[in-house]
């Protein structure tokens, strides 16, 4: 368990080898500045299920969002665990359907509604094979300041479709950001911003892992993304996770499970007329259990916390030291089990959010198949 101290005594494996007994004590890491959040009645989550969250502002609190093996959208409040909307504005929540369209509820304060009755908010992807549904099927979006959002999923010819929203002129036209093809059914979207130009990236079908950028998502019409190659062929696993991060303003950190079940990382820097970037293990190789997530966040200035599904249905979580990892070929960052083995389920539904300054949430599914969390002060 992690935080328990073990005692191992240590004797001879050949007959007849004299050796004097030696005893040993060590502990597994475990942070020190956590707790454990959990609901008093969780509804259980769905099997294929990715959970999403928003944070409240100004009050301490968030959102969790899933869906149940029964097909509805469940929502909790912590740490009041309550479903209340009053706080936010209007927020969207989107899933992907059984026919492969996408529909979502919109909260005003007056309770969940469709999006698609109020001004500018006929949206044109809730059509039947809009998107894939395999592996339940993945979806991102991007808020482009105060202006609008891009929603984005992986259709059925394995392109990245996309819708973009803007609060003048309402949803326009759907149209692929990445080309058919490019996207394995069964991959993660993982999207970022860093100013005004809008980051995606995915798991190819041979593995690879690709993406692409527009330098202006703002701008009046976009088309096809300008590419990415992060990783070669055979770099990602076929159902592993999938997450990015800014580092800095010309720099962003992509990371993903590997078919040998470890985490590598790879940092872009965007030069005046291309990517250059480097590649580098962040975990050892079984480190990870297969069909799992992985959640980051920056927790200060060049640094940020990965956390994962351990082999043992443990959940762990490392620190990156970024100005390091160029310099750090073999893994030997230390390695923390936040909670331990079989605890955690098989499954990529997991996430973190920031709370407040001084908090961060993270969510998983437990062992019991509901939503679990741990909170972490600085």
């Amino acid at each position: 368990m992690p935080g328990k101290k073990v005692a191992i005594q240590c004797t001879p494996i050949a007959p007849g080898l004299w050796a004097t007994p030696v005893n040993t004590t060590f502990s597994i890491l475990k942070s020190s500045v956590m707790t454990s959040i959990s609901l008093n009645t969780p509804p259980l989550v769905s099997s294929e299920c990715t959970m999403t969250s928003l944070s409240v502002q100004g009050t301490n609190t968030m959102q969790v969002w899933w869906g149940t093996p029964e097909g509805a959208i469940e929502t909790a409040e912590f740490p009041l665990q309550r479903s209340t909307q009053k706080q936010y504005n209007s927020p969207l929540v989107w899933w992907i359907t059984e026919t492969g369209a996408i529909d979502g509820q919109v909260n005003s304060g007056k309770g969940w509604a469709s999006p698609g009755t109020g001004p500018r908010e006929a949206y044109p992807f809730n059509e039947a094979g809009t998107a894939s549904t395999a592996n339940g099927g993945s979806m991102s979006s991007l808020l482009l300041g105060n202006n609008g959002t891009i929603l984005f999923w992986v259709d059925p010819k394995g392109a990245s479709g996309c819708c973009r929203w803007f609060a003048s002129s309402g949803w326009q036209a759907v149209f692929d950001a990445l080309p058919p093809g490019i996207a394995r059914a069964t991959t993660q979207l993982t999207t970022l911003s860093v100013g005004s130009t809008a980051y995606l990236f995915c798991v190819s079908p041979d593995g690879a892992i690709v993406g692409g950028s527009w330098s202006d998502a703002n701008s009046g019409t976009l088309g096809l993304m300008s590419p990415i190659a992060v990783a070669p062929l055979k770099s990602a696993a076929s159902d592993g996770g999938l997450t990015s991060i800014s580092v800095n303003a010309q720099e962003i950190a992509v990371l993903w499970t590997t078919p040998k079940n470890s985490i590598d990382i790879a940092f872009l820097f965007e030069g005046p007329y291309s990517f250059r970037n480097f590649q580098r293990p962040l975990t050892v190789a079984q480190s990870v259990l297969g069909g799992t997530g992985i959640a980051v966040y920056s927790m200060e200035a060049n640094q940020c916390s990965v956390w994962w599904i351990g082999q043992s249905s443990d959940l762990r979580r490392t620190n990156v030291d970024f100005t390091k990892v160029s310099s750090t070929p073999t893994p030997d960052w230390p390695v923390f089990e936040e909670v331990g083995p079989d605890s955690c389920k098989q499954t990529r539904s997991l996430l973190v959010q920031k709370v407040s300054g001084t908090q961060v949430d993270v969510f998983y599914e437990n062992a019991k198949g509901a939503v679990a969390g741990l909170s972490y002060e600085s």
